[in-house]
């Protein structure tokens, strides 16, 4: 019988964190497969006890875990530590998922005898109409392209599934530097792949990522770029054999985007804002690459919110 744990980080996210509960419970499991469910309470009142552990009276698969001290590191690390599995599968607090997202992962980590297996995060956006502009079509690059089993240097914590053993036998396998920053996940899945630890996608386990509006309106989705930039950069640097050689090429590939994008961006954004937006993102993701050094706060304590809410049809197509 292979048991995997899934383990939900959540800050104050308490209804929709309920919601991706509920798609975990309601997942079509291959024969010879269990389940648990490791809700990750990292808000420092401990907001989400009450409904996790009602849950669990009634007779669902769900532990609780508080881990008061803020960052997302200490609370992945929480996780890690209370889950039995012999394997381990991520999802946010923000997420739901296709019914067969688990068997899908498990089946393709088995088939490509891989070590992490990762999939698609849809995004699913809050008035569209309200936005401005399109941001769906930036979700889908080389890697949502890829057929199961195309393997990869890296991962994100949202959709994705470790053979414990062979990964996550460190005490904290999240560095705690980087929890209020982020790039935890790419940090530990990059050094894993240096590691000679194999990484494969998987076209069909899907995840839906929620997006209110103000997560999705444009000034917030550049920060987000610049913030995926510096994170990315920042990894790839710390874990070069020649860090310096890699600084060089960063900053010329940066200066060259800034060169190209930036006076592209002032002209587009009187005239069109889809492509004001696709310039700024290479105009962020250039910042980015060029500040990989700062360690700014990006996650921090949510609002608290007490009851989960109804599941949102939306969110789940």
């Amino acid at each position: 019988m292979a048991v995997i744990s899934v383990v939900m980080c959540t800050v104050g996210k308490a209804r929709s964190a309920a919601d991706c509960v509920a798609s975990v419970l309601a997942q079509t499991l291959a024969d010879g497969m269990s389940l648990e469910i490791v809700v990750v309470d990292n808000s420092a009142s401990g907001i989400a006890q009450h409904w996790v552990e009602a849950a669990a009276a009634a007779g669902d698969p769900v532990r609780y875990v508080h881990e008061p001290r803020p960052g997302i590191s200490h609370a992945r690390n929480a996780g890690v530590a209370e889950a039995k599995g012999e394997f381990l599968a991520f999802i946010d607090d923000d997420e739901v998922a296709e019914p067969d997202w688990l068997s899908n992962l498990f089946r393709a980590l088995e088939a490509h005898s891989a070590d992490i297996a990762t999939g698609p995060v849809v995004p699913v956006f809050e008035g569209m109409d309200r936005l401005g502009f399109d941001p769906a079509p930036f979700f889908f690059g080389e890697r949502e392209a890829m057929e199961t089993g195309a393997t990869l240097e890296a991962a994100r914590t949202g959709n994705v599934l470790f053979r414990v053993g062979r990964c996550l036998s460190e005490p904290e396998p999240f560095n705690p530097k980087l929890g209020r920053s982020g790039g935890e996940d790419t940090d530990l899945t990059y050094r894993l792949h240096l590691k000679g630890r194999k990484i494969i996608w998987v076209a069909d386990a899907v995840v839906h990522e929620y997006w209110p509006q103000e997560k999705a309106s444009l000034p917030a989705f550049l920060r987000r770029k610049c913030v995926t930039a510096r994170n990315t950069t920042f990894v790839r640097i710390s874990h070069a054999a020649r860090p310096g050689k890699v600084v060089l090429r960063t900053v010329a590939k940066a200066l060259l985007q800034l060169a190209i994008f930036l006076p592209l961006s002032l002209v587009l954004y009187p005239v069109n804002r889809q492509r004001f937006a696709a310039a700024g993102l290479h105009v962020m993701s250039a910042v980015g690459k060029l500040t990989f050094w700062m360690r700014a706060r990006y996650y921090g304590d949510a609002p608290e919110v007490a009851e989960p809410r109804a599941a949102e049809p939306e969110a789940a197509e």
